[in-house]
């Protein structure tokens, strides 16, 4: 039978679970990982990069075709091999990479999830501009590996929204073609019963 309120949900492992703990763990060391990469001297963005270009991809993922402007001023921002580039470089902007993805994410996301850009918008206003030119590598050499690391919660808290925006599209999708689903639920339903009587007639008496 299928569920007649057809909705994907977002994957929750119960407190204290042993699937809880393991991706815990995962998270964990993944940004662990991360945050120990930009205290290098000199750093090394590998995971930062990647990260990017999951946000970015994530993002192309949520237009339709006819958003063809939208894909366009993505692929500019977030170009991946400039971005590394201004990073190897001393003069990568996280402050307004991290401005023009939340700003993104609020035209793509469903009006449930405004709450959840709101905040998002909150933390940008807080994270410290990370303009890092050569300037600043040479007289705050000392501090600039800890300023990289500013805006490692913000990148996990926009993970998490983009990951309930992925949810909120699949569950569109399913509405869209909730009718068909159904009606193919009773033409599958109905084949099975009758392979059922074939396969065993009911006896009358």
């Amino acid at each position: 039978m299928v569920n007649q309120d057809l909705q994907v949900k977002p994957t929750e492992f119960p407190e204290g679970s042993l699937e809880h703990r393991v991706k815990e763990i995962m998270h964990k060391a993944f940004w662990d990982c991360l945050e120990t990469q930009l205290k290098e001297d000199p750093p090394s963005y590998e995971h930062a990069i990647k990260l990017l270009g999951e946000i970015k991809e994530t993002l192309l993922s949520f237009l339709l075709p006819g958003h063809g402007r939208l894909r366009s001023r993505i692929e500019e921002v977030l170009d991946l091999p400039l971005i590394q580039q201004q990073a190897e470089n001393g003069a990568l902007d996280i402050s307004q990479l991290s401005q023009f993805v939340v700003e993104m994410m609020g035209s793509l996301c469903a009006p449930c999830r405004d709450k959840d850009i709101k905040k998002l918008k909150q933390i940008t206003e807080i994270v410290p501009l990370l303009n890092v030119n050569m300037e600043m590598n040479r007289n705050l050499s000392s501090d600039i590996g800890v300023k990289r690391t500013y805006f490692l919660p913000l990148f996990r808290a926009i993970f998490s929204v983009l990951y309930l925006m992925k949810v909120d599209m699949a569950n569109f999708a399913l509405n869209s073609i909730k009718p068909h689903l159904m009606q193919q639920s009773v033409e599958y339903e109905r084949n099975k019963f009758q392979e059922f009587l074939e396969k065993h007639p009911m006896r009358t008496f």
